[in-house]
Parts: C-alpha cells; sequence; structure tokens
C-alpha cells in the first residue's frame, strides 16, 4: 500500500530566513521508514507556502496514495483543513491526521468532515497495523491510538502501551526529504532526536497531555550507540554538515547515557553538537561533561524574568539565581548558552516583560529568542486563559506574528512592540550595568518608564527597522544581506568561519 504524507511546513519557522525551504521532521520520518520496513510504499508533499487547490490536487493524483496522511501542529491545523477538504471534493482516498495537534485536540480534528480518522500518540505501529489492515480490506475499527468515523459514529480507540525500547525503530527516513534542499541543510546541521519524552510540566507545552495518554516510562532514550550509527549514516550522505542538534527536549536528563555519549562521540566524529537542556538539570560537574563531549551551544529556557510567572503560571520551578549561575558556567567552560522567552504570558503586564528583558541583559545570554506566548489547545494555561477571560476560543498564531490575548493590562500592540525591540531594550540595559549601582538603578527606572510609554506608540512599531539600524548596525546589515541574498551570505559566512568546523573535508558551497 502506498502512504503519502501531506506535511504544510506553514507558520512556525519562515521567519529564520527568507529562503527558508523546510525542516525535516522526524515523526514523519519515523512513520515512512516503519512503513517502508513492513513493504508499503511512502510519499511526501512538503509544502512551505501555500498551494493552489488544482496543484495541490493535482499532486495527490499523481502520487496515487492508498491513504493521504496528513501531520499537523496547532498552527498549521487551518490550512489542513482546507487542503483535506480539497481533497475530498476530487477523491475518494481516505484521509488520516497526525501530529501534536490531532493529539492534544482530537475533538476538533475528528469533526471536520474531510478527515475520516486521525492517530492519538505515537504513530509507528498504529499506522503500520491500519495499511496492513487497509490492504488487506479487514476491519480497522479496534485500532488502538486510532479514531475514526463509522456508520455515523466516532470510535474512540484506546492507547496503546508505549515500546519502551526505541532501538527498535528504524532510523528515521530522511530519503523521503529532499535533504540537501532543506533549510536544515543550508545551514550545514544535521537534526536528530536521541530521545522521547519529557518529565517535567510546564503549564504551556503539550508535554504534559503526553503524560496523561502514557503515565509510564514515557521518557525513553535511544541507546548511544544507535545515536551515533545513525548519525554515521546519515554522514555518508550529507558529508559536509558542520554540527549535530539534538532537538530532544531535555537532553541532559541521563547522567549515564551522556557520560558514554561524552567517551564516544567525540573519538567517532570531529564537530561539535547542540541541544536543550532544563536550567535546572546544569551544574558544573553536568557542564564539564559537555564541554568534554564537545558540546558548542545549549538552548535553555528562561521564558519570563518576573519570578511568579515563571514558577507559578508557567510552572517552571528555576530561580533566578539559578539561572544567573548556569549562565556563569556556560562563560566558565565556553559552552553558548542560548535564551528562550516567551512574550504576553498570562497576568504579565509591560513591567513584567522589561523584568524578562533585565534578566536576559544580567545573564548576556549568546542570543536571546523571544517568541510571543500561544495558548495551545488542552494545556494547562489554555484552560486559565479561558477562565480569565483573555480567550473565548481556540486560536493560535505564529510565533512572532502577534498576540491571540486580551487582556486588561496588556495590549496586542504593546506585546508586538517588546517583541520587535526585545533585543534594542536588553542592550540599554547591559550598557547601564556596566555602570555604578546607584546610577545604574537610575538610569534603568527612568528607562523603564521610557519603555512603557513608548510601547503604547503606532509610531515606534513603524520605526522599528530604523531603530535597528541605529543601536544594532552590524547586526541589522548582517541580517539584511541575508534578506538580499541568503544564499550568498551562507557562503561568505562559510569563508570566514566555516573551516573551523570542516577541518579539510570536502565541502560544496
Amino acid at each position: 500500500m502506498k502512504v503519502t504524507f501531506v506535511f504544510a511546513d506553514l507558520n512556525v519557522f519562515q521567519d529564520c530566513s527568507r529562503d527558508y525551504s523546510g525542516i525535516f521532521a522526524h515523526g514523519i520520518g519515523y512513520l515512512s521508514s516503519a512503513l517502508k520496513r513492513e513493504g508499503h510504499l511512502t510519499s511526501l508533499i512538503h509544502l512551505v507556502k501555500p498551494i493552489g487547490q488544482a496543484e495541490f490536487i493535482r499532486r495527490v493524483g499523481t502520487e496515487k496514495p492508498g491513504l493521504v496522511a496528513f501531520s499537523s501542529f496547532s498552527h498549521q491545523f487551518e490550512y489542513v483543513k482546507q487542503l483535506a477538504a480539497w481533497l475530498k471534493e476530487s477523491h475518494r482516498i481516505p484521509v488520516i491526521c497526525g501530529g501534536v495537534h490531532a493529539t492534544i485536540d482530537p475533538e476538533e480534528v475528528i469533526k471536520v468532515e474531510a478527515i475520516d480518522m486521525l492517530c492519538r500518540g505515537e504513530g509507528e505501529q498504529p499506522l503500520v497495523e491500519l495499511c496492513h489492515k487497509l490492504e488487506r480490506g479487514q476491519d480497522i475499527s479496534g485500532i488502538r491510538n486510532v479514531w475514526l468515523k463509522q456508520d455515523g459514529k466516532i470510535i474512540r480507540n484506546q492507547i496503546r502501551p508505549l515500546d519502551e525500547n526505541i532501538d527498535r525503530l528504524p532510523f528515521p527516513d530522511r530519503t523521503l526529504f529532499n535533504y540537501r534542499a532543506l533549510y536544515d541543510y543550508k545551514i550545514r546541521m544535521l537534526t536528530v532526536l536521541a530521545s522521547r519524552g519529557c518529565p517535567y510540566n510546564c503549564s504551556y507545552c503539550c508535554n504534559h497531555q503526553y503524560q496523561k495518554l502514557y503515565p509510564h516510562n514515557y521518557v525513553r532514550f535511544r541507546s548511544v550507540d544507535n545515536v551515533l550509527a545513525e548519525i554515521e549514516e546519515a554522514l555518508s550522505w550529507y558529508p559536509d554538515i558542520e554540527f549535530v542538534n539534538f532537538i530532544d527536549d531535555t537532553l541532559c536528563i541521563r547522567w549515564q547515557w551522556l557520560e558514554e555519549f561524552a567517551r564516544k562521540f567525540p573519538k567517532k566524529f570531529n564537530f561539535p553538537f547542540h541541544g536543550n537542556s532544563r536550567i535546572n538539570l546544569l551544574d558544573e560537574e553536568m557542564m564539564a561533561l559537555l564541554k568534554k563531549a564537545r558540546c558548542e551551544r545549549l538552548d535553555v529556557g528562561i521564558e519570563a524574568g518576573n519570578s511568579y510567572i515563571r514558577e507559578r503560571i508557567l510552572n517552571r520551578k528555576i530561580s533566578d539565581e539559578q539561572i544567573r549561575k548556569v549562565f556563569e558556567l556556560g562563560r566558565k567552560f565556553n559552552i553558548k548558552l542560548a535564551a528562550y522567552n516567551m512574550i504576553g504570558c498570562p497576568f504579565e503586564t509591560p513591567a513584567t516583560i522589561l523584568e524578562t528583558i533585565r534578566l536576559n541583559a544580567q545573564v548576556k545570554p549568546y542570543s536571546a529568542h523571544n517568541a510571543i506566548f500561544q495558548p495551545y489547545p488542552n494545556t494547562d494555561i489554555y484552560r486559565v486563559c479561558i477562565e480569565e477571560g483573555f480567550i473565548s476560543e481556540k486560536k493560535v498564531s505564529a510565533f512572532f506574528k502577534e498576540s491571540v490575548l486580551d487582556q486588561p493590562r496588556l495590549s496586542k500592540r504593546q506585546v508586538t512592540f517588546f517583541s520587535r525591540y526585545f533585543m534594542i531594550i536588553m542592550k540599554f540595559y547591559r550598557f547601564f550595568y556596566k555602570l555604578p549601582q546607584g546610577i545604574s538603578t537610575k538610569l534603568s527606572s527612568i528607562l523603564d518608564k521610557s519603555w512603557v510609554s513608548l510601547s503604547k506608540s503606532y509610531i515606534a512599531l513603524k520605526l522599528y527597522f530604523l531603530a535597528r539600524l541605529i543601536f544594532s548596525p552590524i547586526r541589522t546589515t548582517k541580517l539584511l544581506v541575508m534578506r538580499i541574498n541568503p544564499g550568498l551570505a551562507r557562503k561568505f559566512k562559510y569563508l570566514i568561519y566555516g573551516r573551523y568546523y570542516m577541518k579539510g573535508r570536502k565541502v560544496k558551497l
């Protein structure tokens, strides 16, 4: 049987680059490799910009699938609904939807007329079973993890137990994607998942919903040797990558795993790796181990500078002191620490957003990302937003577009202002913090009032690019060049910096 995956790679990462050409989606890659191992065929329609109805129908018809499988985040689901409706108008092909949104909001998904089935949770085993039965004309009504419509009713099957040994899974199918055309490849990055699951319960994240589906052994790691074998296989196809990026939610959970990895990875590969970690997992011993393993960069979550919002609203039990200490350790061990932040969280005010910016200014991250808060359906914080009247319906925007919350003490314009001006404001505070404390405190107080006043101004948003050019001329010029001709800019970047990574390996520019 042939399955055609449709990946609407929209509304999430487009702001990364003008020449954004899509990411490698590990979920689809794993599903494809599981199906191929069982003798099925797969293909992919990878959309990085909207497509017209006639062209979409033509591309599906060319593939001649027996099943069309959509994978969707919450950001993308409105577009997926449109694609599915177009498909149903012209083809009688069964349609299934999976991914994060189908797992966290299955009732919304299954009620879409053009979607016949959905898969909740991990999908390799359910999708293989579904394809076997469809191919043989067998009853599909009892497949665990799958919800479906039958005889005018919705059948909501239970979740099957997790496979605890994820080494049994084949490596994700990179051949399904045009990997050399992907944004991942343009920045010479190989993304890898070493584990599945996260043990923490941040109120804004889908992980606490996955934990309810899978209350036992939700967090599982692949063996180190299995991970290294996948990297080695990928290098045989793409030898000119500069670094591996582990996209696990929390790479540093298991000390013994990382200790073995630190012994083996540097011996096998001559490039560094990046990853994500929780701040509370990073002490001096862990940072020393990461340095030994050739960790070059870690992305960590500050999220909010106000301790009440961070600990009580976002449910991140991490103190200001822990945050400061970890960034000091990053500098000590020469590991670049990048900070994730959110703007416009529930109950925020301009003053609490400035606390976030000031904390970033104090700890001096290698880079500071700021996303606009999104209330993902059925998360704990989504329910708070409903109860407080901040939202009246299920709605999310892209990370960098606008807030969807209506808050009494923080306007949507102010959220956009602080999101755009985050780096400029941080630069001011960093300068003032170099002054004697008494002077610094007075100037910071004056600055706070100025930024709050400016955040209400429509003109300030219109003058954003000019402000960037004045206060960050070098960085803004680099970004402008990337916007005009990103391919040429990356070639110059490689000529200046890239040889540090490649160490004699043959590289295509």
